[in-house]
């Protein structure tokens, strides 16, 4: 009864069921069960040992407070409609009882005819002047409504909040911290979590990466709490009537799309409580139909107005969207780099996966030879050789770095593709998909979604600092699984790939100057190569269109021997001193999920 309780009543709890059940099957929806038990767990020990406590903490945040130099107004935009009175109330209270004083709350009743809507604004109203609110005659829409309130604001930065969710008592003080002295910031969003209807339980937080391009692409991952300045909310015309049920997504694309990297700023606390109500998109993928065909035009409109040539699509099986870059009339040629040495039964079935299932209409094949002297390997290679392949010598003990750079220096490709020898096409446009996200001028590298012979996860990114060193998040994890909030699913940007299959312009392999054949020979030089790329200024991406079999290390083996063990261990040493900041905080990985497990849950260490 607590799960239909929270869920917003027995239908919401019957339709999150039905969507779980038509997208992952019983087996699905038994392993989401087991999962969300142990995750709810979790939560609960993490907000005792880790989580802000406002009450004990507020003469910290008062002095906090009165050591900012800069007190910047917060406009806080609430559209209300037929809220529930005790809601409602929750919601204006909780704006009321910020640490942070310098705010004001403009609210819009979109014409609800039930009259304790306006008793409940006008009575709390009248005991603070900070409160501002109008009525639009009859009920328009969301959007409308948002932009009433918007007309009221006259602070330096729009807030919204929705009418029956709850700000935590400290939210604004840390946006005002977050933007202390830093003028070029323009849009800040926090972490956020969900409760139940009568205010009593949290569960679900999301904690989430830093500025993601591509994931905000695939669904409003940014939602709640989000701030931006006023000017720039007014610039891009507020909320546009016409993508109600996405309306906050299509404000957030307009706002960030102009924007570096640098002037958007995520922190990493929850600050939002999200109510799960009936018919709450909070509480059913499905409470809002019209909520998905909405995101898919906002997502398209701003490919539109960004000059990206692409389609949009919603999955099947989940509310998030897929964008498919659409490639130039003329592709360009695509370099498939693939280090070999003997294996002859695996670099043939490789190639043999290759040819057979690549449907990219430009691409060569070259392959860096590291002494073969299998007999059956050498007379394969005559055969690849007359059918177009290039096979180069590399002589020297195996150094998978130096192999590499050879292939970037012997490559025709514009777009160059690294691929381990021990792996195996799956879908037919996984080199389209690759490419198409390769050519795009904001890009770095690019990874795939790469799988074990038993159709379980080998790769799903890279997340570095996690597991030591670095961690394949999800690894082991069901072919069908979502991942956390979605993210096996979706298009996103990480801070590195693997380099079992890599995507990346050569013109951007040359500016990095390549992999390091110095220092990392055999291992994590594919986390240096990409985090050198993302230094540079590049959006690394993680695309699960692109899918292939990686046979892991069949073909070198594992990290084994004392030998291995020791020059493993002096990369790792050499990794962690050259990027100390990605590996003590992974932009992507948010410092609340655990740092020892790849299954991506929340931390209890």
């Amino acid at each position: 009864m607590r799960a239909v309780r929270r869920a917003g009543g027995l239908d919401a709890a019957l339709r999150r069921v039905g969507d779980v059940l038509r997208d992952e099957g019983a087996r699905g929806l038994l392993r989401r069960f087991q999962r969300t038990l142990r995750q709810e767990a979790r939560y609960e020990d993490w907000i005792r040992r880790f989580d802000d406590r406002p009450d004990d903490q507020r003469p910290i945040f008062e002095e906090q407070m009165r050591a900012l130099k800069e007190r910047p107004i917060f406009s806080i935009v609430m559209p209300v409609f037929e809220t529930p009175a005790p809601l409602l109330e929750a919601a204006i209270s909780s704006v009321l009882q910020q640490v942070y004083p310098h705010w004001q709350l403009c609210i819009c009743d979109d014409g609800s005819t039930s009259t304790h809507v306006s008793e409940t604004v006008g009575r709390l109203s009248g005991k603070d002047p900070r409160i501002r609110w109008t009525r639009l005659a009859t009920n328009q829409n969301i959007s409308a409504a948002s932009n009433a309130a918007l007309a009221l604001a006259t602070g330096d930065w729009i807030i919204p909040l929705d009418h029956d969710d709850v700000l935590r008592a400290h939210a604004l003080l840390e946006v005002a911290l977050a933007a202390e002295g830093k003028p070029d910031i323009r849009f800040i969003y926090s972490d956020e979590d969900k409760i139940d209807a009568a205010g009593t339980k949290r569960f679900e937080p999301h904690f989430k990466p830093d500025w993601s391009p591509d994931l905000l692409r695939s669904f409003n991952y940014i939602n709640h709490l989000a701030a931006a300045r006023t000017e720039d909310v007014r610039r891009v015309g507020g909320w546009a009537l016409g993508m109600e049920g996405a309306q906050d997504h299509d404000l957030f694309l307009k706002l960030t799309e102009t924007l570096k990297r640098r002037q958007i700023l995520h922190i990493p606390k929850i600050l939002y409580h999200w109510r799960v109500a009936e018919n709450s998109t909070a509480g059913s993928d499905t409470a809002k139909p019209y909520a998905a065909k909405a995101m898919e035009r906002a997502i398209s409109s701003q490919l539109s107005r960004t000059g990206h040539d692409a389609q949009v699509a919603l999955l099947d099986d989940a509310p998030v969207a897929r964008v498919r870059y659409r490639l130039p009339e003329q592709p360009p040629l695509a370099t498939i780099i693939i280090p070999n040495k003997n294996m002859p039964a695996l670099i043939g079935a490789c190639i043999d996966s290759i040819q057979s299932k690549t449907h990219y209409p430009r691409y060569d094949i070259l392959i860096i030879d590291n002494g073969s002297t299998d007999g059956e390997t050498l007379k394969l290679y005559d055969d690849f050789r007359s059918k177009g392949i290039s096979i180069v010598e590399y002589p020297a003990e195996f150094n998978y770095s130096a192999m590499n750079n050879l292939g970037i220096r012997q490559a025709r490709g514009e777009v160059l593709v690294f691929l381990n020898n021990d792996t195996s096409v799956i879908g037919e446009d996984w080199l389209s998909e690759l490419v198409a996200h390769a050519i795009r001028p904001e890009v770095g590298c690019v990874g795939a979604k790469l799988y074990y012979d038993d159709e379980t996860i080998q790769h799903a990114g890279v997340f570095v600092g996690v597991c030591g060193i670095a961690c394949h998040p999800y690894r082991g994890f069901e072919k069908g699984d979502f991942g956390y909030f979605g993210r096996l699913r979706v298009t996103q940007n990480l801070s590195a790939v693997t380099a079992a299959c890599l995507a990346v312009r050569r013109s951007t392999a040359l500016e990095v100057g390549g992999f390091d054949e110095t220092s990392l020979k055999v291992a994590l030089n594919d986390v240096d190569f990409c985090l050198k790329v993302h230094a540079a200024g590049y959006y690394n991406v993680w695309t699960p269109f692109a899918e292939l079999y990686h046979f892991e290390s069949k073909s070198r083996g594992y990290e084994i021997g004392l030998e291995k063990r020791a020059r493993f261990q002096r990369e790792s040493e050499i990794l962690k001193a050259r990027w100390e900041s990605y590996v003590a905080l992974d932009p992507y990985y948010s410092p609340h999920l655990t740092r020892t497990s790849e299954a991506v849950t929340i931390r209890t260490e």
